[in-house]
């Protein structure tokens, strides 16, 4: 059953970003969006979390229409944007950017507020160690991990990662797709924008974009069986 469905999405800042893509995603997926600078990506991920609103076209999750649906609303439904850049609160503690990470749950309670902190902490015990710390203090990989966790805290079913990898090294990015992995292995199902091709064995479905224009949609085998390297993506390994 097709969690996310996008059919002929047209998204512009003036001019023309997305050139009506349309594709879907199956509930209980890890699915890839790639494509190099300027494709596209960041503009669909942001359609869907609600940052940018739709010229034209549908979004459709878990059955209904969320096309221009405010990012408050969209994360009381279920979905969680891991931006790009990471965007962790500096000057706040680790502890303090997951609680904020958690407003949308805040009438759940603090005991199954803590818990969930405490999955969060599962996933990423270098987390725990630095609860206290200033998140302005960690290393990029250690704030990459924060990001995901505090959209984590939301509780979401559908995770939208933003080049989840951007800035770390080979062995840190590998680190991250193993614990989105586990993530997804959880029952949540998770869309990551990539240039790293590094993702793939971790992906159920990946999707490639050229210019505002979705070029490859593929799963299981067809993925392994296409070039993607240097057919899509001019041969990069980042």
């Amino acid at each position: 059953m097709a969690l996310l469905e996008i059919d002929e999405l047209r998204v512009g800042y003036g001019f023309p970003v997305l050139m009506g893509i349309s594709l879907q995603v199956e509930e209980g997926e890890t699915a890839v969006l790639f494509g190099l600078n300027g494709a596209g990506k960041t503009t669909t991920v942001n359609t869907i979390a609600g940052l940018l609103k739709p010229d034209s076209g549908s979004i459709t999750y878990a059955g209904a229409e969320i096309g221009g649906k405010s990012p408050t609303k969209l994360v009381s439904q279920g979905i969680a944007l891991v931006p790009e850049g990471r965007r962790v609160f500096h000057e706040l503690s680790v502890a303090n950017n997951l609680r904020l990470g958690a407003w949308s749950q805040r009438r759940s309670g603090a005991a199954q507020i803590a818990e969930r902190r405490q999955l969060v902490y599962e996933y990423f015990p270098r987390l725990a160690e630095r609860a206290d710390q200033a998140a302005g203090t960690l290393s990029g990989g250690e704030q990459q991990m924060l990001a995901i966790g505090r959209a984590l805290m939301s509780k979401p079913t559908l995770l939208l990662i933003d080049e989840a990898s951007l800035g770390l090294s080979p062995a840190l990015a590998k680190t991250v797709f193993e614990v989105v992995k586990r993530i997804n292995d959880d029952g949540v199902t998770v869309v990551i924008v990539e240039q790293n091709v590094g993702v793939l064995p971790y992906a159920d479905r990946a999707l490639i974009m050229e210019k505002g224009t979705l070029i490859f949609s593929g799963v299981g085998e067809e993925i392994q069986q296409a070039n993607l390297r240097e057919t899509y993506l001019g041969g990069a390994d980042e």
